[in-house]
């Protein structure tokens, strides 16, 4: 019998690590079992094997296979020398056989860096048909707490061409790492778990390997190239990338402004009612108590700002003013090179409470940048209004699918527009039956134009006195971006919004990504190890 070396090769999709293909040759016609492999004297546990190309779980080649292939991982650089050992165990022998073979490595791209011990893989598969550029994606690592040091220095994102294999780093930013030591035992080990964001090209219909690398105590933190900008103090801050500036305001932290760089001198703004700002909800009104919103805080307890060259976060949470009753937690998101603005929110209700208005979801626009309106319906019809054509505050302008994927308000003469991409929303009732939300959004004008999410809303109706539970133990959460563009101008209805609607696609399927891939520790068993549980139970038995 004879291993033979068929190649060395970088990542792929189907084999996201480091890894050398080798063939059985001149065995004998039996099923033989791969019980152990050794690399250069060190038992090795990251190997599979295939018969006539299908991989075989448990590692048997089967008699009449008539190739019998080993993929074994190797972090291997071009001329590394390798001596690999494998016990091979046939049916009914008193003990394995044992093959030895000796390659050397002749692969173009190999390890990208030995200074750094070790990688996770990630694949990225685009489902969508769409070229994905500089797209955000965010990973949390469970890594052996003994294996890396500093998180922030360490850890270096690296994407492999599918082409031709070989690594090139890409930016990334590490914002966040906790350690867990409790106790080491055959369940638990030391562990830190770190969080990570970098922005990824991914062409249409494609996989795609990225190795997260880790384990160089020696490394300095990177400082990569950015297009994002944070100044300012407290919770007035200006945010800014090659897209746009976003104010946000000074006592509350909302998005107060947007300017975007396509349009020099046009700030997206309110600056009318409240406090002015152009993002108010979520927002409540429960009489006799007063109407409020999250834009209402005046320096809110719980604020927090993650800067880094990936992405810049602003996290707000507290109860709404006067309203006691009601938590939320607000995210605003800005990534480099990307001109979506994300927003998060979360609404929970701690104590019963009985309202006439629980909104969120809301953009709130003076009238001197805008006019007209245009949606995508679940019909998939693109449908445009004039906004003052429609009936004035106090009445309703008009009501739309709460699903729309989505909308914005724009100027058909001079061509700027401010979109929202709905990308979701969702609430769980932890008592009290199921969740209950209006199943619309609405569009109003009066001073100001404006579009908000009803969750509850009797206001505007034609019984407007009435006043509506909402049980403790609901939450609701929503997530949206905020997308200034451009579009065609002219008097004549416009309706090529495809930036928009491409927008959406992408922002609504992300890039899938797989579960992290190690190579395995010497200190994971070798037999499955049960949970701690109250009492015995047997998964293994059929």
């Amino acid at each position: 019998m004879e291993l033979q070396k068929l190649y060395f090769s970088a990542p792929t999709p189907d084999a996201p690590y480091y890894f050398v293909k080798a063939a059985l040759t001149g065995a004998p016609d039996v099923e033989l079992e791969v019980a152990e492999v050794r690399v250069n004297g060190v038992r090795s546990r990251d190997f599979s094997v295939a018969n006539d190309g299908a991989k075989a779980v448990p590692a048997v080649w089967r008699e009449g296979a008539a190739q019998r292939h080993l993929y074994l991982r190797l972090d291997w650089q071009k001329g590394d020398e390798f001596d690999i050992e494998l016990d091979l165990k046939a049916p009914g022998a008193a003990a394995p056989e044992t093959l030895c073979a000796r390659f050397v490595a002749d692969g173009e791209h190999g390890y990208w860096n030995k200074a750094w011990k070790y990688y996770a893989s990630h694949v990225l598969k685009e489902t969508s048909g769409r070229a994905r550029v500089q797209e955000p994606v965010h990973l949390v690592l469970g890594l052996y707490m003994d294996r890396l040091t500093d998180p922030e220095a360490e850890l270096r994102v690296v994407e492999i061409d599918p082409a031709t294999g070989a690594a090139a780093e890409v930016r990334s930013q590490v914002y966040s790492s906790s350690s867990w030591d409790k106790w080491q035992n055959i369940n638990c080990q030391p562990t830190t778990t770190v969080q990570i964001a970098f922005l990824a090209d991914v062409p249409a219909n494609t996989s795609k390997v990225f190795l997260i690398f880790y384990g160089n105590p020696g490394a300095q933190k990177p400082n990569y190239p950015t297009d994002l900008k944070l100044s300012g103090e407290g919770y007035g801050l200006s945010i800014e990338n090659a897209y746009y500036t976003v104010n946000l305001h000074k006592e509350s932290g909302s998005i107060d402004e947007i300017l975007p760089k396509s349009r020099p001198g046009l700030v997206y703004c309110h600056h009318l009612e409240t406090n002015g700002a152009l993002q108010w909800n979520p927002g409540i009104y429960a009489p006799p108590k007063t109407w409020m919103h999250a834009s209402d805080w005046v320096y809110p307890a719980n604020f927090k700002v993650i800067a880094g060259p990936i992405f810049v976060m602003v996290k707000r949470f507290d109860p709404i003013v006067d309203y006691e009753e009601v938590e939320c937690s607000i995210t605003y998101t800005f990534y480099s090179g990307n001109p979506g603005v994300t927003v998060e929110s979360n609404i929970d209700v701690t104590r019963d409470l009985d309202v006439v208005a629980l909104r969120n979801g809301s953009v709130v626009l003076n009238k001197e940048t805008t006019g007209d309106f245009v949606w995508q319906d679940v019909d998939h019809t693109v449908k445009n209004v004039h906004i003052t054509d429609l009936p004035r505050h106090p009445v309703k302008g008009m009501v739309f699918d709460a699903r729309t994927p989505w909308f914005a308000f724009y100027n058909r003469t001079e061509g700027n527009a401010l979109g929202v991409l709905n990308l979701e929303f969702g609430g769980v009732r932890r008592e009290g039956g199921l969740i209950e939300a209006e199943p619309y959004y609405y569009l109003h004008w009066g001073p100001w134009f404006y579009v908000s999410r009803p969750i509850i809303y009797t206001f505007t109706s034609n019984n407007p006195q009435r006043v509506m539970h909402m049980t403790a133990g609901t939450s609701f959460f929503e997530k949206y971006q905020l997308y200034p563009f451009e579009v065609g101008r002219g008097e004549a209805e416009y309706d090529d919004f495809t930036p928009l609607a491409d927008a959406w696609a992408l922002a609504a399927e992300p890039l899938s990504k797989t579960a992290a891939k190690f190579d395995t520790d010497a200190r994971v068993p070798d037999e499955w190890v049960p949970p701690i549980l109250v009492s015995h139970f047997e998964e293994l038995v059929d």
